[in-house]
């Protein structure tokens, strides 16, 4: 049975088979309620927002992490096929060496960034292949190494428009 009564302090309180409680007023027991919904609601409204933030965030450190292992690799990998005549074992391990860095950079990266990181590994991967032909006597073919630094080339300047 309850029934509502004052309490020393002015405040109502409800009894409850004969004992007052205070702490259970008609405003305590929406409160707990009231604060549950609007955390929900701001969880919602803010939860997108954060989402962007670390996406976005996310994206520009994928981009600079792509950015710093692409940063003269066209060069560097004209180079080392230029030096597959004088030097065919060195330009093998310059070649494999700016591969593997891509492939490190490409770990863990998705979206555009990812798939374009895969593209240049992919052509030094071709390049690798011809290096080792040359290292190992076997004619290079001219055209799989000028399709791979086009490749090569390609992936790089379409990273670099995405980021």
């Amino acid at each position: 049975m309850r029934s509502v009564v004052a309490t020393d302090r002015n405040r109502c309180a409800f009894r409850h088979h004969g004992e007052v409680n205070p702490r259970r007023t008609p405003a305590s027991r929406s409160l707990p309620a009231l604060a549950a919904a609007a955390l929900s609601l701001g969880a919602l409204v803010g939860c997108s927002e954060v989402e962007d933030a670390v996406r976005d965030t996310a994206s520009e450190a994928g981009c600079q992490v792509a950015q710093e292992a692409v940063d003269g690799i066209t060069g560097e990998a004209r180079q080392a096929v230029d030096d597959l005549g004088a030097d065919p074992a060195a330009a093998e391990q310059e070649l494999r060496n700016l591969r593997d860095a891509v492939a490190t950079a490409a770990d863990g990266l998705s979206g555009e960034v990812g798939t374009h990181l895969e593209e240049a590994e992919a052509a030094l991967d071709d390049l690798v292949a011809q290096a080792e032909a040359a290292a190992d006597g076997t004619q290079v073919d001219e055209a799989v190494v000028q399709s791979a630094e086009s490749e090569l080339d390609t992936a790089v300047d379409e990273l670099t428009q995405v980021c």
